[in-house]
């Protein structure tokens, strides 16, 4: 396998576990069931780049063609699952820390899904077009945590929180104008994981928000 290969897949491999992981504690907190916590968990990790496929007319989107990020996330939603079954008492009793480790998960699922976002792009022929490869970036990133959100029945998260879009679109941007003036592609992976992850967590430890009309 080639080194920008191996790096997407392994983006997108984190990326996976990451989110499914964050779709899972969504749905435990929901106390949705065994199968609702595999959903949201697969939904949460798969949504975004099923949504990017068909976007780009790739289809069937890769999911349906490569069953290891399928299998990745369910098994990333089980684990956390058992984890919270086994372990009801201290999950419940520390809803803060869980909250700050589901936190971390979708920040790191973010970055690494909007870098993959962006390189499906290039590889589908788009390299020129800056402005479909940050769109294909964020979408990869929020997509997934949108249909969760629909499907708890809550505004989508990239609607009210502390700038969620906004880093994905700052880490897109530092990709795609950073990338020509590299040699090594690790330079523009790492600034914009970087961007994103900084972006979030900063966001969540100083209470970033976006003015509303009526707060």
């Amino acid at each position: 396998m080639e080194p920008v290969s191996l790096v997407f897949t392994a983006l997108e491999l984190l990326g996976t576990v990451a989110f499914a992981i964050s779709g899972a504690m969504v749905a435990i907190q929901k106390r949705a069931d065994i199968f609702g916590v595999l959903v949201l968990g697969v939904t949460t990790a798969t949504g975004g780049g099923l949504m990017r496929d068909v976007l780009l007319g790739h289809l069937p989107p890769r999911l349906f063609e490569n069953r290891l990020y399928l299998f990745v996330a369910a098994g990333a939603a089980l684990a956390i699952f058992l984890v919270a079954r086994v372990f009801q008492e201290k999950f419940l009793r520390r809803a803060a820390l869980v909250d700050q480790v589901n936190n971390l998960f979708d920040a790191v699922g973010l970055g690494a899904f909007t870098v993959t976002g962006i390189q499906t792009g290039i590889a589908a022929g788009y390299v020129g077009n800056r402005f479909l490869l940050v769109f294909l970036g964020v979408l990869t990133g929020v997509g997934g945590g949108l249909i969760r959100d629909l499907m708890v029945m809550e505004i989508p998260f990239v609607l009210r929180k502390r700038v969620y879009a906004l880093a994905a679109i700052a880490g897109g941007l530092a990709y795609v104008f950073s990338q020509p003036l590299c040699r090594s592609h690790a330079v523009p992976v790492t600034l914009t994981l970087a961007v994103v992850v900084g972006l979030r967590l900063l966001a969540t430890v100083f209470r970033w928000d976006l003015p509303k009309a009526i707060p």
